[in-house]
């Protein structure tokens, strides 16, 4: 069914293109931002001078929340921690280091059980990720959460860059918005509910690097996002072919890490500094790039924890397994 739909998409003329993606830009304009959008984004702009203490007890409240609605609401926690009482096992479950750590593959088998008994699937928001490891997963968030969220990104990965959802933004991304085999351009589609241009990464080379430019200034676009791959790509391309890109205020860089090659080789072909940022689609962690080269977690996202043997703390200084407790979904 969704190969016939894209087949269908593809079939259509350029304009029309853009018209598909701007209705689903509005759809998720609907979901992401409502009229609390600002309160939502200065609230978040505000706790950016929390002290540490103050942010610990913020954490631990909400943290309190989570792990209650869990085992109480969650079909999923509710069984296991009723099977836990069954076998005598007194555990508190408002203490986090009773809780086992939760593996991919029980989501995989019965996401639903990972719903709260108080919320409808069909009345919430659904993503479906290919996940990092390869393993796909479907998720599902409250209005609240999604809008929440956002105005996280919004805060964080926009605010601190000089720039708004209100301005024009081009993606690099890996969706299909036109046909591999296509030769010449558009190798985009303007999505206006958005204001976003959604560039093709599959079409970049030298020879169609004056294209992409001139679509870039001809949209106006203040800023640009994408992998850092996608974004280097089309860097080298613009470089090699001698075309001058858009003066972009900032590149925003997420999904992967950036390498030192490709930040030099993105600031020379658009101006502007390029930001890295950390997330995920299950919003349990989040941390983006200061004017001073330096990562920041979220706190609101998610209670994060460095993991190491037997799902043990490990010592100060020591790598282990990054395992985050939501804060927010």
């Amino acid at each position: 069914m969704r190969d016939a739909l894209l087949r269908r998409y593809h079939a259509l003329p350029p304009v029309l293109r853009s018209a598909v993606a701007s209705a689903r830009g509005g759809y998720l304009r609907a979901w992401r931002y409502g009229p609390g959008a600002d309160r939502l984004r200065d609230e978040a702009l505000a706790r950016d001078g929390w002290s540490a203490e103050r942010w610990r007890t913020w954490q631990e409240e909400r943290l309190a929340e989570v792990l209650h609605r869990a085992a109480t609401r969650v079909p999923y926690y509710r069984d296991q921690w009723a099977a836990r009482r069954r076998a005598g096992d007194g555990a508190s479950w408002e203490v986090l280091a009773n809780w086992p750590v939760l593996e991919k593959e029980a989501l995989r088998r019965t996401p639903e059980a990972f719903v709260a008994d108080d919320r409808r699937i069909g009345r919430m928001f659904h993503d479906h990720t290919s996940g990092t490891t390869g393993k796909s997963l479907d998720l599902w968030f409250t209005r609240d959460t999604v809008r929440r969220w956002y105005a996280l990104h919004e805060a964080r990965a926009r605010c601190w860059y000089g720039v708004t959802r209100r301005d024009r933004w081009a993606i690099v991304g890996g969706q299909l918005v036109a046909p591999a085999a296509q030769q010449e351009p558009p190798f985009w589609v303007w999505n206006v509910a958005l204001r976003q241009l959604y560039l093709s990464a599959y079409h970049l080379a030298p020879r169609h690097a004056p294209a992409y430019a001139a679509a870039m200034r001809d949209h106006g676009v203040a800023y640009a996002l994408g992998y850092p791959s996608g974004l280097h790509a089309l860097a080298r391309a613009l470089l090699a072919a001698g075309v001058e890109g858009p003066r972009l205020r900032v590149t925003i860089a997420n999904a992967e890490p950036v390498l030192p090659h490709q930040r030099a080789d993105v600031e020379a072909a658009f101006g502007g500094p390029l930001r890295e940022t950390y997330g995920q689609a299950e919003a349990v962690a989040a941390a983006t790039e200061c004017a001073h080269g330096r990562l920041h977690l979220w706190p609101e996202a998610g209670w994060l924890e460095l993991l190491g043997a037997g799902d043990a703390p490990v010592a100060a200084g020591a790598t282990g397994a990054l395992v985050a407790t939501s804060l927010l979904n």
